[in-house]
C-alpha cells in the first residue's frame, strides 16, 4: 500500500511540477485564456486536473519557424537553405566577394572578417609592430 502511494504521489508530482515550471517561464504574449497567476492557482488547487486543463486548453501551440510551401515542403529552395544552415555561412567567399553556395546571385557585399587573422589591417599592423620589434633589438 506504502508503495502504491509513492508511485501515485511521484507520478502526480511528476505530472503537475513540469506544467507549473511551464506556465511560469511561458512568455505573458501566449495567454490567450487565462492570466499567468490564474493558471498556476488552478493547477496548484486541482492539482492532476489543473495540470490537465493548462495541457488541453492553455498550452500554447508551437509553430513552425520555417515557412511552407502549397504542398507543404519548405517553401526555400537548395541555395537559400544552405545559405541559411551554419555550415552554408561558414564557407569561404570566393574573389569577387561572392559567397561560393550555388546559386547564389545576390550582388557583392562586403563581409566584415570573423577573427583578427581574417582582418588585412590587423595582419599589417601586427607585421609592422614585429618589424619595429626586431630593429629594437
Amino acid at each position: 500500500m506504502l508503495l502504491a502511494c509513492v508511485l501515485f504521489a511521484l507520478f502526480t508530482v511528476g505530472f503537475v511540477v513540469p506544467c507549473m515550471i511551464d506556465v511560469a517561464t511561458a512568455p505573458d504574449w501566449e495567454f490567450h485564456v487565462m492570466s499567468r497567476r490564474t493558471w498556476l492557482f488552478v493547477i496548484a488547487a486541482f492539482w492532476v486536473l489543473g495540470a490537465a486543463a493548462w495541457l488541453l486548453m492553455g498550452r500554447p501551440r508551437q509553430h513552425s519557424r520555417m515557412p511552407l510551401g502549397a504542398s507543404g515542403a519548405p517553401a526555400i529552395g537548395p541555395a537559400e537553405a544552405l545559405r541559411r544552415h551554419p555550415a552554408g555561412r561558414a564557407m569561404e567567399l570566393s574573389h569577387g566577394g561572392q559567397p561560393d553556395w550555388p546559386g547564389s546571385d545576390t550582388e557583392s557585399r562586403s563581409v566584415p572578417p570573423r577573427g583578427p587573422d581574417d582582418d588585412p589591417g590587423f595582419l599589417l599592423e601586427l607585421e609592422r609592430r614585429i618589424r619595429e620589434a626586431r630593429e629594437e633589438q
